[in-house]
């Protein structure tokens, strides 16, 4: 199976860019747990620090549809993150063997 790598960059307003850092890093940290998730850091912007960047790797595509269906990535993720965007993009690579 090929490891999964997810690139995540998402923006809100700059009111709201301290809460969703904080919501990223509790969405961060609850998917460390899954067995298949093997990286998942979060990085924000010094230029535009409304904006960051998510890295996350899975174990295969399983993995990765998984913790698209996790509890935390629904109460976390759909109900409190994504109505605080402004931008969204998400693009899934196979990892570099």
């Amino acid at each position: 199976m090929t490891e999964i790598v997810v690139v995540a960059r998402v923006s809100a307003t700059a009111e709201d860019a301290d809460e969703l850092e904080r919501r990223l890093r509790l969405l961060s940290d609850a998917s460390k747990t899954e067995p298949g998730c093997l990286e998942y850091e979060v990085f924000r912007s010094l230029e535009h620090p409304e904006r960051f960047v998510s890295l996350e790797k899975y174990a295969d595509s399983d993995a990765f549809a998984a913790h698209r269906e996790t509890e935390h990535f629904h109460s976390i993720g759909i109900a409190t993150v994504i109505p605080m965007l402004v931008t969204r993009d998400i693009q899934v690579y196979p990892a570099a063997s």
